[in-house]
């Protein structure tokens, strides 16, 4: 019997109320945190390369932590885990002010990302593991609507707060700590991951090859499209506000799209339904280029885009939890973690070299060729699912 069915349906919704509500608060000081950062080191004149470096540290911290979270969830439990790693990030924040070196920083962002793949994981693992399969779809595009605010609310506080003294280091921390208040006091059954898993992180990639392929390619994009979407909008002649709305339309097309596709991934055949939306992958960044005269219609187009690309996302945590539970759940989200990292990592490299090479649809070309690789992939795992292979 799995640890969800043991639960009764309040315990169920209130452990997921409070799991949501956690990681929301949290990604609002996230997404406080790596603008701050990257601004204030521009602002002491290093490199755009170093700047560069800086932030990959978060993703590296990632790739090399998120295997070990699931010894340390069975070790600690969920709900410990989850409270430790949100008030580490917030002691975190006080240290980046306190240690302002930047040898010392490239360290901190290393350990900041490996408490972040924790929480990810751990949070991704309690919410899967207790969501029914008739709601699944729902439940994770709730998640990722919740998380997806409190990112972009993040750089909003920044530009109210500013970036100069301690504010908003403390600011940030103050938020790290809110977030724990409802783990840490109000009572909520955290679920049990059971048993000893049957693959491990490495493994994950024969296990499930489609959600490898969907958690790599929403890296990339993820990632790249933070990173060199306000520099294409910039190098196609925009002015930065335009250009930074660019990434604002990605990130609102993909709260927007979030709930009705899981909505429709709780009804119809997921991976259908992914090659459906790599399919608007495909099309809708090889239509930006031609739009870019015309700056409504290349947001429009965008919010699209983005919402397919996200909705992905959606769709594969769901099936992460109809397909595992238990100790097998935990794996899986932990390679997730460890292909996240992968993904944010060479994402924006290749990404930054296609648009030397070509300049600035290098990135069209690097969106649309990922996109279009998952989307092949996509159509043999179908036809291999319709010879019986779940993967």
């Amino acid at each position: 019997m799995s640890a969800a069915l043991e639960l009764t349906d309040a315990q169920r919704r209130a452990g997921m109320t409070i799991s949501i509500l956690c990681i929301a608060v949290a990604a609002l000081a996230i997404g406080l945190t790596f603008p701050l950062l990257a601004l204030l080191l521009e602002a002491k004149g290093f490199s755009g390369t170093a700047i560069g470096i800086n932030s990959a540290m978060g993703p590296l911290g990632i790739l090399l932590a998120s295997a070990f979270v699931p010894a340390w969830i069975a070790r600690f439990g969920a709900k410990r885990f989850i409270v430790f790693c949100i008030l580490t990030s917030g002691i975190l924040l006080i240290l980046f002010k306190l240690l302002d070196w930047y040898l010392v920083w490239l360290g901190l962002r290393v350990i900041s990302g490996a408490v972040m793949a924790g929480l990810f994981v751990a949070s991704e693992s309690w919410i899967n593991q207790v969501a029914n399969n008739n709601q699944r779809g729902q439940v994770m595009a709730i998640y990722n609507i919740a998380l997806s605010a409190g990112f972009a609310s993040g750089p909003l506080l920044l530009g109210v707060v500013g970036v100069d003294g301690w504010a908003p280091f403390l600011i940030g921390a103050a938020i790290m700590f809110v977030a724990a208040i409802p783990m840490a006091f109000i009572t909520v059954t955290a679920p049990r991951f059971d048993g000893t898993p049957s693959f491990n992180v490495l493994s994950y990639v024969k296990v499930a090859p489609t959600l490898v392929g969907a958690i790599l390619l929403y890296a990339m994009m993820e990632n790249s499209t933070s990173a060199m979407l306000p520099v294409f909008g910039r190098r196609t002649g925009l002015e930065d506000p335009a250009a930074l709305a660019m990434l604002s339309a990605v990130v609102i097309g993909g709260m927007f799209f979030a709930y009705p596709v899981g909505w429709l991934a709780d009804r119809f055949d997921k991976i259908r339904l992914m090659t459906f939306l790599a399919i608007i992958c495909v099309l809708g960044i090889l239509i930006v280029p031609s739009t870019t005269g015309t700056i409504w219609l290349t947001y429009s187009v965008l919010f699209v885009w983005g919402g397919a690309g996200a909705s992905i996302y959606t769709i594969a945590l769901a099936l992460q939890g109809e397909r595992f539970s238990g100790a097998d759940l935990v794996t899986a989200n932990a390679a997730f973690g460890v292909l996240y990292g992968l993904g944010s990592l060479v994402g924006p490299a290749i990404t930054g070299v296609a648009m030397d090479l070509d300049d600035p649809n290098g990135y069209i070309w690097v969106m649309s060729g990922v996109s279009a690789i998952f989307l092949v992939f996509t159509i043999i795992r179908q036809r291999a699912k319709q010879r019986g292979d779940p993967g």
